[in-house]
């Protein structure tokens, strides 16, 4: 495993801002529960995986208490491929993931960089149901002793089912019964972001250790949301 720092990007005349890119390569499996405990997460772009540092978020598993989730649910490993469930046929249309991402990221006007449903080796869809419709899925990583829930959607047509909120305990109580001690959360930048820290066993990578102190973690999210131009971000 190797460290690769790259001077990515900087303004010197009018603003004093350089950005370094830090990531690793040549990470063994054997390797994996080291980088992601020191804050490391894979990206997916194309077919390449690239390990990132951030912010990362996990959730101390054994602290928790949460139920799985009491409608419908299904774990699906290929979106190209049918899912027998009781002798049914449950397909895995990627289509309608679109359509459930879409309605998502037009809710919170996110932006779409093209790489959710890309799939891997390491990549399983939760899918959840209401009266036998898909009305969300989260996308999960699999490292080699960790995983990481890489990201959830819904369509937000019945906004009282509180989604977001109840796969995540789901997805937590999942892990606690397969006996992983960590479920990393994704990185945690924005307001977006600041439900997280609500969670029980919530922790979050501050660049050199583990930290519980959520007072701090939500005033750096906000204040990520409030950075809207070179001058604010050479303010900080």
């Amino acid at each position: 495993m190797k460290t690769v720092i790259e001077t990515s990007f900087g303004k010197q005349e009018n603003r004093d801002i350089i950005i370094n890119d830090l990531s690793l390569i040549d990470v063994t499996p054997r390797e994996e529960k080291e980088a992601v405990n020191n804050g490391f997460l894979i990206h997916q772009v194309n077919n390449d995986e690239v390990w990132y540092l951030s912010r990362s978020t996990r959730v101390h598993v054994p602290e928790t208490n949460y139920k799985e989730y009491n409608e419908e649910w299904h774990i699906c490993h290929e979106l190209t491929m049918p899912l027998w469930v009781n002798h049914q046929v449950i397909h895995c249309d990627k289509e309608l993931l679109q359509e459930i991402l879409d309605a998502y990221i037009k809710k919170h006007s996110f932006t779409d960089f093209g790489y959710a449903l890309l799939e891997s080796h390491r990549t399983k869809f939760f899918l959840y149901y209401q009266n036998k419709k898909l009305v969300a899925f989260t996308k999960m990583q699999f490292y080699h002793e960790d995983v990481e829930t890489y990201l959830f959607a819904w369509d937000y047509k019945n906004p009282e089912l509180r989604l977001g909120e109840v796969t995540l305990q789901h997805e937590i109580a999942w892990a606690k019964k397969l006996r992983y001690e960590y479920l990393y959360t994704g990185s945690g930048y924005e307001r977006s972001s600041m439900y997280k820290a609500d969670i029980d066993g919530f922790e979050w990578w501050t660049g050199m250790e583990w930290s519980r102190d959520v007072k701090r973690y939500k005033e750096l999210c906000r204040r990520d949301s409030n950075v809207r131009s070179f001058k604010a971000l050479t303010n900080l």
